[in-house]
């Protein structure tokens, strides 16, 4: 005959532990009870049954129950719940497989008892268990709290009659604790293994739970108590779903997050310094930063001698005509595990933003600095409104150019305005290495920016004439390259200012140009945002520029410089002449103007917003 262990785990069940016992007495070998260090009568109780009473601490049911095997003297093992017992007929069917034994496990259905009624319908019955094997051929496995044994490949199986019988829960109560319990250890468990919890899993699972149960199983037949456990098998359903989404959530809002910021152009510009400034101020405050730009840029190589994790990419204007370019670049995404990305070409847009949205990536973030009205087609229309998550606009202007061909093209709260910044402790000004030797008597005035139409520096040629003729003693320097550089010289020569208008070319020392300068002029017919402003009143410059409304956002009227209508050139050469005859002027509007730099268009105040900014728009996207 074979020798049977009877394998129990209990934690204060003085309620159970004894009718479970008298069941089993008569049929078992060896009975042993692993407890998880009970505070109540079970270890009193056990005793007087003279059972093996072994204390080990609880690391879960699949856990608990292997070590509990491994205390057993008999390969062969029956297994209990300390509020299960055996009915008659299971004892029998048991008795005659100790006496042959021919498979590796064996099968017998649970019916169960719930407030004092059994119930015969839903998934509680017939409820299948694998409760008798031999220990050698399997282990306890499945997923917390719902375990099973599982027998090894190829190993016999049979079925018992006869039902082991659960008495579960006496309360409706203690029903819905457990439930919450339960709950959170299944939440737990999935999210161990990695599952994922969508809002379909949380919506439809309970629903499909609950119409099974009641309806296909015939929970109905159970009465008023079948409504209730398939109620509360639905609810427990969804509480696990919940959970876990909750859990994952949590993961992600507390991982640390690797920010990607994504510029392919290869020139030097703000846009590229803003990407440069911020990945590694991030980067400074142990922010987890890779970076993306053209494999001969200048901004590649600051990123690499900054010590940044960086890639060099092509990009070109029908790069998103290039499926395999999209699909590649959506791998190194998955690969660096990218959880943000920040991008501020639209063409980069159209490339790495739909690589971003097939790798999974949380929050798609467009930087857009140019004050120019979106066009409303079909292609932005899908950007816009399914690729990104959140935008960042340069200036109010900037946002209000986005939505100015179409208000629904983005959601408006989506869109935040964040100021660039500038680093007021990396100036490199001296008084020996000028940029123009000044003649006595003169007022330079500056201008810096691409020599192209939309910067205007036509109008600075314009006003050098005007100046001439009302006799005042000046210089305007224009610093900067770009392809109107041999039509801006002939009109200078055309309109006889040669002598007046020097046109520098780029400019190495940005801050000692605006340093050497008296007045910065601003004749741009529009800006997302005025860097080249902010740099001359960090320098304690005063600023005339045309009113285009973002120049508006960094300029205050009459207090750090002057606003006047845009294209009117008189209007800037009468404010020229005006500060030309007041130096104190110049001076309070140089303090000013300072001022409103340290106020608002620090580095660190931005790197400070775009950091609130990404965790707020974590939080969304999570």
């Amino acid at each position: 005959m074979t020798k049977l262990s009877v394998v129990i785990i209990t934690f204060n069940e003085e309620r159970n532990i004894a009718r479970c016992l008298e069941s089993v007495r008569d049929i078992a070998d060896d009975i042993v009870i692993v407890d998880s260090y009970s505070t109540d009568g079970t270890e009193k109780i056990c005793n007087n049954y003279g059972v093996r009473f072994i204390k080990h601490p609880f690391e879960g049911h699949i856990e608990q129950k292997n070590w509990a095997i491994t205390q057993a003297k008999y390969p062969h093992i029956l297994s209990l719940d300390a509020d299960e017992l055996l009915s008659d007929r299971l004892k029998r069917s048991i008795r005659e497989v100790k006496n042959d034994w021919i498979s590796d496990g064996y099968y017998f259905n649970r019916l169960t008892n719930y407030c004092g009624k059994w119930i015969k319908h839903s998934s509680w019955y017939p409820s299948r268990k694998l409760r008798l094997w031999d220990s050698r051929k399997g282990e306890w496995g499945g997923m917390n709290p719902h375990d099973h044994f599982i027998l090894e490949k190829g190993c016999s199986r049979n079925f018992l009659k006869g039902d082991i019988l659960h008495f579960s829960y006496y309360s409706i109560n203690q029903h819905i604790e457990q439930i919450n319990k339960f709950s959170d250890i299944a939440a737990k468990s999935f999210f161990e293994v990695g599952r994922q919890a969508s809002l379909f899993n949380i919506l439809f699972h309970p629903i499909w739970r609950l119409f099974r149960d009641y309806f296909i199983k015939f929970g109905f037949m159970d009465g008023f108590y079948g409504l209730v456990i398939s109620m509360n098998s639905a609810h427990e359903t969804f509480l696990k779903y919940a959970k876990l989404r909750k859990l994952n959530r949590d993961a992600v809002r507390n991982e640390k997050v690797r920010i990607c910021f994504f510029n392919s152009l290869r020139t030097w510009g703000g846009g590229e310094k803003w990407h440069y400034d911020l990945s590694t101020g991030l980067s400074s405050m142990g922010h987890d930063v890779l970076a993306f730009a053209h494999p001969r840029s200048e901004l590649l190589m600051k990123f690499d001698a900054a010590g940044l994790d960086h890639y060099g990419i092509k990009v070109g204007n029908l790069s998103f005509l290039n499926p395999l370019k999209i699909l590649r670049l959506s791998r190194v995404f998955r690969q660096e595990k990218v959880k943000t990305l920040i991008m501020n070409l639209s063409s980069d847009l159209k490339v790495a933003g739909i690589a971003a949205k097939l790798a999974g990536v949380h929050n798609i973030i467009y930087k857009r600095a140019n004050a120019i009205p979106v066009r409303n087609t079909f292609l932005n229309r899908f950007l816009f409104r399914k690729v990104i998550t959140r935008m960042i606009a340069n200036s109010e202007e900037t946002k209000r150019s986005v939505l100015a061909n179409n208000p629904n093209l983005i959601d408006p709260s989506k869109i935040h305005v964040i100021y660039p910044g500038i680093d007021l402790d990396q100036r490199q000004v001296s008084d020996e290495n000028h940029v123009y030797e000044r003649r006595d008597g003169e007022i330079i005035l500056g201008n810096a920016g691409r020599l192209s139409e939309e910067k205007g520096q036509i109008y600075l040629i314009q006003l050098a004439e005007i100046l001439k003729a009302k006799g005042i003693k000046f210089r305007v320097l224009i610093a900067g390259a770009g392809k109107l550089k041999s039509w801006l010289n002939k009109q200078v020569k055309q309109r006889g200012v040669q002598d007046e208008v020097i046109l520098l070319g780029f400019i190495e020392n940005v801050e000692q140009f605006y340093y050497d300068i008296d007045v910065f002029l601003l004749t741009s017919r529009w800006e997302g945002f005025g860097y080249v402003m902010v740099e001359a009143m960090a320098e304690k410059k005063p600023v005339i520029a045309f009113d285009i409304k973002s120049s508006a956002e960094v300029v205050d009227d009459g207090v750090s410089g002057y606003l006047v209508p845009r294209g009117d050139i008189e209007a800037m050469a009468e404010k020229v002449v005006e500060l030309s005859k007041n130096k104190k002027l110049c001076d309070d509007f140089g303090q000013q103007g300072y001022q409103r730099v340290v106020d608002y268009f620090t580095i660190g105040n931005t790197i400070n917003e775009v950091k609130s900014f990404l965790s707020f728009s974590d939080e969304l996207s999570v």
